[in-house]
């Protein structure tokens, strides 16, 4: 975790995150405006295609900050899971639409752990943000990546930080701090 905490506070560190919806893409950019280097990973190509254009397609992040970011090389949007193997951290920002039972769907966030498995090394750390169940993380997403041989705790860190964007709902502006 040394690593980690050296590159953190002088600003070296590359940040990843996956899925650039409404929570992922904000994320990556208040990533990237506090001065790191983010790759933001997404499976649809369009979506990726406009990023690099300096488009948004997200309300609440104007066209101009996308731009910016792409163009001082602050921001990288890619459909290439392997670029992970250059990310010091790593966000989950994939959807988890609920099932008829209210359940949430977490297809999305396993596949992006078994992608992150691949290209997982020291002194990485890995945040969920995707809205589940209590337990997703220590009970789905640590044991497939030691799957990769590395120990959480001793060789690479997980979070959850819950997701602060409630979408639909009237209560709630479409961006909280």
């Amino acid at each position: 975790m040394n690593g980690l905490k050296i590159k953190l506070e002088s600003h070296q560190v590359t940040a990843a995150v996956i899925g650039l919806g409404y929570v992922g893409l904000p994320l990556a950019m208040e990533i990237a405006a506090a001065g790191f280097k983010v790759i933001g990973v997404d499976l649809d190509r369009n979506r990726i295609s406009t990023l690099k254009q300096g488009k948004s397609y997200i309300l609440d992040v104007p066209d101009k900050v996308i731009a910016e970011a792409v163009g001082s090389g602050k921001f990288a949007p890619t459909s290439d899971f392997s670029t992970l193997a250059n990310a010091d951290t790593v966000s989950i920002c994939v959807p988890t639409p609920l099932s008829k039972s209210r359940d949430p769907d977490i297809s999305f966030i396993l596949s992006a752990t078994q992608e992150i498995r691949k290209y997982l090394h020291s002194d990485q750390l890995i945040v969920l943000e995707s809205t589940t169940y209590p337990g997703t993380t220590d009970e789905l997403i640590v044991p497939e990546l030691e799957i990769s041989g590395l120990k959480v705790g001793d060789d690479f860190f997980v979070a959850f930080s819950p997701e602060r964007i409630d979408p639909g709902s009237k209560k709630s502006s479409k961006r909280q701090n």
